[in-house]
């Protein structure tokens, strides 16, 4: 993400409704689509102070018509427009697609910035192409990078992605490449896949998620993943290794399962429970207690990740998401309530409730609110 000059960021709006709007449009497939946010976030501090920012944001997508085989997407989010241009806060821009896709006779070959993200359905992915891009639900901008990649189909539910891709933006240099390979097979109703991800180098000394990986976790690893159905049941699993030269490997298991249940005709419950296991043979005693809090002779990192959801009718929702470390009994449970008001307005109301003894992982303190808490109206258009 960076700031960005709000001429800059108005003339970027402007001008995408403007090519909207100049076509008819039955004339042309051209046109706007998005989301309006706006977010109040508050944290529940240990003092017992409650600190909150409300928090506006546009998500902005044009879509233009076909290139022949190929197509052209642009979409981007401004955070704080309207606080940017009033109360004299600053306005942030982060493009979430800038790309040229194309369709050959063989393969597909996509250009420029685009998510990238091998998730199979699973509430945490420790073979992901970016570790925590897609993470409870939920996807952070890491997901969404400056990349080459070629899709070489095989049949309907079969085939292979190559990847390349530059964090720290287009270069040369072999050693700023991050780049991948999965390959996916469908086999008698379960989806395999396999993968290998060679991390870029840390290109600058503010590279952070450069530096991090490369100075405590391994920069290769190849993992494997499995899906489908055992009687009304889904199941799934990952497993994943974890690599480097003057590093020591480490191994990353998951398994996990999602069920419907028909309470009624129109009422359906959704549960999934999975859990993830991680070896931290490459992290030092003392990183080990500083980040994760775990004693300096435990290598390993256990949780137990567990969702529920119930439809309440047919406007409101309510979930349930909770994560237990099995190593120190500490948890954090987020309920969530959802609910469709008239004019497609949607609001959300969320908490995430952090409990375990002190120096736990989830416990709270310092960094760690006894409670954080969201409320947002959201529109679709």
């Amino acid at each position: 993400m960076r700031k960005l000059d709000k001429r800059i960021w108005r003339l970027a709006i402007a001008a995408a409704i403007l090519l909207a709007l100049a076509f008819p449009s039955g004339a042309l497939a051209v046109g706007l689509g998005g989301e309006i946010q706006v977010i109040w976030q508050g944290a529940l501090l240990d003092d017992g102070k409650l600190d909150g920012e409300l928090t506006e944001s546009l998500d902005l997508e044009l879509f233009l018509p076909p290139l022949g085989s190929g197509e052209v997407r642009y979409e981007f989010v401004v955070t704080k427009p309207i606080q940017s241009l009033m109360a004299g806060e600053k306005a942030e821009y982060f493009t979430k697609k800038l790309y040229f896709k194309n369709r050959f006779d063989s393969f597909q070959l996509t250009i420029g910035r685009q998510p990238i993200s091998w998730s199979f359905g699973s509430l945490l992915n420790p073979v992901d192409y970016t570790l925590g891009a897609v993470a409870l639900d939920q996807e952070s901008y890491s997901k969404y990078t400056d990349a080459v990649l070629i899709y070489v189909p095989l049949n309907w539910n079969s085939g292979i992605d190559i990847v390349g891709s530059f964090p720290a933006g287009f270069a040369v240099d072999p050693d700023k490449v991050k780049w991948g390979v999965r390959g996916r097979l469908g086999i008698q109703g379960y989806d395999l896949t396999a993968n290998y991800v060679h991390e870029a180098r840390a290109s600058s000394p503010g590279d952070v998620l450069g530096s991090l990986i490369g100075s405590i976790f391994p920069g290769q690893r190849v993992g494997m993943t499995v899906k489908g159905d055992l009687g009304s049941c889904g199941v799934y699993g990952a497993l994943g290794r974890y690599f480097d030269k003057d590093m020591e490997s480490s191994m990353g298991y998951l398994i996990g399962a999602d069920y419907s249940y028909n309470l009624d005709y129109w009422t359906k419950v959704t549960m999934q429970l999975e859990y993830l296991r991680l070896e931290l043979n490459s992290l030092t005693p003392d990183q080990r207690s500083e980040l994760l809090k775990l004693k300096g002779s435990d290598r390993t990192l256990d949780l137990l990740v567990g969702n529920a959801s119930y439809p309440i009718d047919d406007f409101s929702s309510l979930s349930l998401m909770t994560v237990v470390n099995l190593d120190d009994q500490s948890l954090v449970f987020s309920p969530i309530y959802r609910n469709t008001l008239p004019g497609d307005l949607e609001l959300t109301l969320g908490a995430s409730i952090f409990v375990g003894k002190e120096d736990a992982l989830f416990a709270p303190g310092p960094l760690i609110p006894r409670a954080a808490l969201t409320a947002g109206l959201s529109y679709v258009f």
